[in-house]
């Protein structure tokens, strides 16, 4: 028994992704189900990921079905083979991830073994390991090796990263951007197959969180993380997990671009002054962020003014303690206007 699924034409919104449904989609066992990308012409680094992650949980879920990918010459595939995506969902065509050279534009796609990042680090701290490749990611995403907006999205890069491997509990980090140079803009995700965002805040003292929505809020307040308050105290002065990283790269990139997060059954997307929540599913925590690299460029300024906005505002929902969702609530309304809830 043969069995066709379709991918959209365009790899692009989140929306067309979980629209498809496969997370609930049940193939009869020992049947043959085709992936049908004929019709897919174009892909950004968001909505191949979520496709990639998609397609990889299906097959994994079944166990029994032979699956088969089908796909038409076109530009789309060769870039698509080119950076690793058919190889990392699991199909036997073009590059395999981590292969493929990249170019000044773009970063193919790269997967990372979390246990084996935290084996390489040792004694060094995982954020300062991890800068050797945060530095590669903004000197292809930001078209600069050196100066203050490279700074700024190598400490993001980084941070988001290190999140994953210090808290996300899970096996398996992917990375991929690209840089348009035409619109100048360009756009990282980063995905690891973890417990999630929920999960690792449930235990925080700071924090009474009860769900993954309200969850995915508390993770990108100021001086909020999933490490301890015992383990901080514990950490390197400089490595150490001071709880601004979401936050600082939430703030900026909404403000010259867009931030969104992805974890368990929750979605959380800012970007030029709104907030916009919805209901996706997706097993671990998936981060995307886009920006215009002109525009960050001309407000590097802005980081210490949104560092130092964070500051104040830690001070002030800690007279809260634990803080509530409503706090939390409260304090993204002060930045961002709420577009709708899904």
């Amino acid at each position: 028994m043969q069995i066709k699924i379709f991918a959209p034409r365009r790899l692009v919104l989140a929306t067309h992704i979980f629209e498809l449904g496969w997370d609930k989609l049940l193939l009869p066992e020992g049947s043959e189900c085709v992936v049908d990308m004929s019709n897919c012409t174009y892909g950004e680094p968001m909505g191949m990921i979520l496709f990639a992650v998609t397609c990889r949980n299906l097959i994994k879920r079944h166990p029994s079905v032979t699956f088969k990918i089908r796909t038409a010459p076109n530009s789309f595939r060769s870039y698509a083979s080119h950076v690793g995506f058919f190889k990392y969902i699991g199909f036997d065509l073009g590059n395999a991830p981590n292969t493929a050279t990249g170019s000044r534009t773009y970063t193919p796609i790269r997967t990372f073994s979390i246990p084996k990042i935290k084996e390489l680090a040792g004694e060094v701290p995982v954020g300062k390991y991890l800068t050797k490749f945060s530095t590669e990611l903004s000197e292809v995403l930001c078209q600069a090796g050196n100066g203050d907006i490279f700074d700024l999205f190598e400490y993001c890069f980084r941070e988001v990263m290190r999140n994953a491997v210090e808290h996300g509990a899970g096996r398996n980090l992917v990375v991929f951007g690209q840089h348009w140079e035409a619109k100048g803009d360009a756009e990282i995700v980063i995905y690891d197959d973890g417990v999630g965002i929920a999960e690792t805040l449930y235990d925080n003292e700071y924090i009474d969180c009860n769900n993954g929505r309200e969850a995915l809020k508390f993770a990108i307040l100021p001086g909020i993380s999933g490490v301890s308050r015992d383990e901080r105290f514990s950490q390197d002065e400089m490595w150490g997990n001071s709880g601004f990283g979401l936050y600082v790269t939430s703030r900026f990139c909404a403000e010259y671009g867009s931030f969104r997060m992805i974890s368990g059954d929750d979605a959380l997307t800012f970007s030029r002054g709104t907030q916009s929540e919805h209901k996706w599913a997706l097993p671990g925590t998936f981060v995307q962020m886009r920006f215009s690299v002109q525009a960050s460029s001309s407000q590097i300024a802005r980081i210490n003014q949104i560092i130092e906005e964070g500051k104040l505002e830690f001070s002030s929902i800690l007279g809260d303690y634990p803080i509530q969702p409503s706090a939390a609530s409260k304090l993204l309304a002060s930045h961002f206007e709420k577009e709708h809830v899904i």
